[in-house]
């Protein structure tokens, strides 16, 4: 007769199997799951992930595997949809979550042992994390090692008298690196970790990293939501409970809000196209006199060499979505100004033989889309935005109209390919509940600095 447990892992939920085992053996895999099971057992269908308890194995090998096999069954079933940690979570009374990274033996499990009995025990094992910092918690039973030389012993959270978690939804609130060293001073250090130190040991302690939508942007804008990354540098457990209030309240601090701007000479340009470099292979600078050489490879892969010389090199290199004006000052601060002539038909001139020779792409009214250049998480009714650029690491939050305008350029209309400025102007006008004649010059303004930033690029040229 079959006979299944459902547990909550990661925001979903995992059948185990139990149909082969004998009466004791699931009694005991339900003991040590009981603090995981799901609200409704009944709800799952079949094609959640599901794992069947070994047989013919001893009972402590039968739940040590079960333990990994549920993980790695949860773990799969979220790739792609969440940001998952090997690390330990703890949580306040607010909901408010600490996250303790760590690969194995560095005592993630003893933390929580020791945390959970005055927190709200998470997880100790993996911890997703979903869209806006929200917390999908698994509190599956702690591996403990009771023995050397035998298989660790799964033991219910609740049975170790760790505490439930708070009512309230949980969310990101701190990622600490565990450093636990035995000659480390009684009282744990805690120490900020610069993003470009610490993200490698993130990345490493990360589940399935290709998988997740702009992974390195992703991490990065979740990391400077919650004031970057910290180590703990301790000895024993037990120095750690005093910090985790403080650690949580360390929080970035509330960035100044950013309204869009209004309107300045930015306010028609985009109207008038952009400039983008088209994509090269390589290329190299040349001297005396000044050049540069691009390599473009073909779909049959036959290579040609283009030198651009004149006013082409500064052209060439201020072209990441410029408009005319853009070229014409980076030409003008590159070379100073003509003896006679208008600066500005100089360089519409040149510009349009780069596109003429494919170097340089031209499109009228472009569809624009969040660049590289940043990270950003939605955080409700405004967006908390990471300049990749800016080694201060300090984000930045649009709210009001400068949220509606990300927020539109982000979503990219109801095909996701991108908006153009129009499209942009218009679904503002919308949310807002304003006639879009009125907000244009301001959003136009807006979307230019945005531009200038390198916050926004096109996204789908030519149309």
């Amino acid at each position: 007769m079959p006979r299944n447990l459902t547990v909550a892992a990661l925001g979903d939920v995992v059948r185990i199997d139990l149909s082969r085992l004998t009466e004791d053996d699931a009694r005991a895999v339900e003991e040590a799951w009981r603090d995981a099971l799901a609200p409704d057992v009944d709800a799952a269908g079949s094609d959640r992930p599901s794992v069947t308890a070994l047989t013919d194995v001893s009972r402590e090998v039968m739940l040590s595997d079960l333990s990994q096999r549920v993980t790695l069954a949860a773990i799969e079933n979220a790739r792609g949809r969440l940001w998952m940690l090997h690390a330990a979570g703890v949580a306040l009374d607010d909901g408010r979550v600490v996250v303790l990274v760590g690969p194995s033996g560095r005592g993630k499990t003893t933390a929580s042992r020791v945390l959970g009995r005055h927190y709200g025990y998470v997880s100790d094992e993996t911890i997703a994390i979903g869209p806006g910092g929200s917390i999908r918690p698994y509190r599956k039973p702690l591996s403990v090692i009771e023995r050397q030389d035998a298989p660790k012993t799964q033991l219910a959270p609740s049975g170790l008298s760790l505490r439930s978690l708070p009512d309230v939804p949980l969310r990101l609130a701190a990622i600490v690196l565990l450093d636990r060293r035995p000659d480390a001073v009684d009282d744990a250090i805690v120490e900020p970790v610069d993003l470009g130190d610490g993200l490698s040991e993130i990345v490493a302690q990360t589940s399935y990293l290709p998988a997740l939508p702009e992974p390195l942007r992703t991490i990065a804008a979740h990391i400077a939501a919650v004031g970057g990354i910290r180590r703990v540098i301790y000895r024993e457990a037990d120095s750690l409970v005093p910090l985790i209030p403080a650690i949580a309240d360390a929080a970035a601090p509330e960035p100044a809000p950013r309204e869009a701007a209004t309107a300045d000479r930015r306010s028609t340009s985009l109207r008038g196209g952009v400039y983008t470099r088209t994509a090269s292979d390589d290329a190299i600078d040349l001297e005396d006199p000044e050049r540069i050489a691009l390599l473009h490879v073909d779909a049959e892969g036959q290579g040609t060499v283009r030198v651009i010389a004149g006013i082409a090199p500064a052209l060439w290199r201020a072209a990441g979505a410029s408009t005319i004006e853009q070229l014409t000052d980076a030409a003008v601060q590159a070379y100073g100004a003509p003896e006679s002539g208008d600066a500005a038909a100089a360089v519409a001139a040149a510009a349009g033989d780069l596109v003429v020779e494919g170097v340089l792409s031209f499109a009228e009214d472009p569809r624009w889309g969040i660049s590289d250049a940043v990270a950003w998480v939605d955080s409700g009714d405004r967006a908390m935005v990471l300049d990749l650029k800016d080694a201060r690491g300090v984000p930045e939050a649009l709210e009001g109209s400068a949220a509606l305008i990300w927020f539109a350029v982000a979503e990219g209309g109801a095909d996701g390919t991108g908006l153009t400025a129009g499209g942009i102007v218009a679904q503002v006008a919308a949310e807002a509940g304003v006639d879009a004649g009125t907000v244009e010059p301001d959003v136009l303004a807006f979307l230019g600095e945005l531009l200038d930033r390198g916050w926004v690029a096109p996204r789908v040229l030519g149309s």
